[in-house]
């Protein structure tokens, strides 16, 4: 917030120190030399965060002074003074005894919302007891305890040991300097941890892990440090997703025409069309292209879709199989297209059921006439987890 100078008299006068009057440049009060005059003084507001009672935010206001020790500094204290602004004489509030010649700062913690403040410092010679105080008082307002708007929460993305959030901001405007983003739950256990800051509408939580639920809340912080409330609570879990899969159709290469959903990237993925691991293979014939379910495996088609997840950087008109579907799977095979995603429930390794995507990119041959399958997929370690990459709405 903007400062007030006040330019002070640089008469010298004789007057006792309880008094404090501003427009004397120094104290005397025995023999020696006067000190040097501070420098550059500055002030300013500033709402100091302490942390959250609930999702209602906890800080006090303070004012912040700055400035430089005089030119001539003999490592001299300094004295500040101050006043609310509607009285008369100021009183001495601080010692500062913890310069450096790059500078000195005070936080003074004793002032209320909807007033406005004045200060000066003086250099104090302790031997003397001489001072001489800054050439200007600063003045500055407290404003009224404005509280900035919170975040509205998005549609969070769960991507492969990450987790992508958004949300929306249409009442703050130009007041925002960034955003807090919160880790407040973990497997259904509260928290409140702070994992980072942005100055967007989105964030990247690259610590979250495959095979947990997250939950966050976004706080808004303007430009004088006012921190809203908690947004409210984004869930996502985590899951594994790849890219650029490449299988061949069975009649091809029997050997790479099978295809299993793993964990990690330690797995091979790709195997043999009668793998008894094998979750679907890749066929083609007069029938067409078709995915075949394999070992307990169901399939249902999704639709089209233009990414396998909305994730950072998505187009706004981006669709991605989100959620699985309740109903519609089958174990019979099933015709495949370009740009289609087919959502798989399959059994897991702990005989629980897990849900999968597979979102096909290419379908061709190579040099050999070999006919393929590029795609993208993803895979919820989590049992009887529907959610593919977003929480449901």
């Amino acid at each position: 917030m903007t400062s007030t100078k006040r330019w002070m008299s640089a008469a010298a006068g004789l007057l006792m120190l309880a008094a404090c009057d501003p427009t004397d440049r120094g104290v005397i009060v025995g023999p020696g030399d006067e000190p040097g005059e501070p420098r550059d003084l500055a002030v300013s507001y500033q709402w100091v965060f302490e942390g959250f009672n609930g999702t209602t935010p906890v800080g006090h206001p303070t004012v912040q002074l700055t400035w430089r020790p005089p030119s001539d500094w003999g490592n001299e204290v300094f004295r500040v003074y101050g006043k609310r602004s509607t009285s008369s004489a100021y009183s001495l509030i601080a010692t500062v005894t913890s310069c450096t010649e790059a500078g000195c700062v005070y936080a003074d913690r004793n002032v209320q919302h909807g007033s406005a403040y004045t200060y000066y410092v003086a250099a104090v010679d302790e031997a003397s007891d001489l001072e001489t105080s800054s050439e200007f008082a600063e003045e500055v307002s407290v404003p009224a305890n404005t509280r900035p708007a919170a975040p509205v929460a998005g549609t969070p993305v769960g991507l492969d040991d990450a987790v992508y959030l958004r949300w929306t901001d249409n009442t703050n405007g130009a007041n925002v300097a960034r955003y807090m983003v919160f880790l407040t739950q973990l497997q259904g256990q509260p928290e409140l941890y702070r994992v980072g800051e942005t100055d967007g509408r989105g964030f990247l939580d690259e610590q979250a892990q495959n095979g947990f639920e997250y939950g966050y809340r976004v706080a808004t912080v303007d430009t004088m440090g006012h921190v809203s409330n908690l947004s409210a609570q984004m869930l996502a879990v985590p899951r594994p997703d790849f890219t650029g899969e490449l299988i061949y159709a069975h009649a091809g290469d029997p050997t790479q025409s099978g295809f299993r959903f793993v964990t990690s990237e330690s797995q091979n993925p790709v195997v043999a069309g009668t793998s008894t691991s094998a979750h679907f293979r890749l066929e083609t014939g007069s029938a067409g292209w078709r995915l075949v379910p394999l070992n307990g495996a169901q399939v249902v088609e999704f639709g089209r879709t233009t990414a396998l997840t909305c994730g950072p950087g998505a187009d706004a008109d981006c669709i991605a199989a989100k959620v699985a579907p309740t109903t519609g799977y089958s174990s019979a095979p099933i015709a495949v297209t370009p740009e289609y995603s087919y959502v798989f429930r399959v059994p897991g390794a702990n005989g629980q059921v897990h849900h999968g995507v597979v979102r096909v990119q290419l379908l061709g041959s190579n040099q050999a006439g070999r006919d393929l399958m590029i795609f993208d997929w993803a895979y919820q370690t989590i049992p009887n987890e529907p959610r593919l990459n977003v929480a449901p709405r």
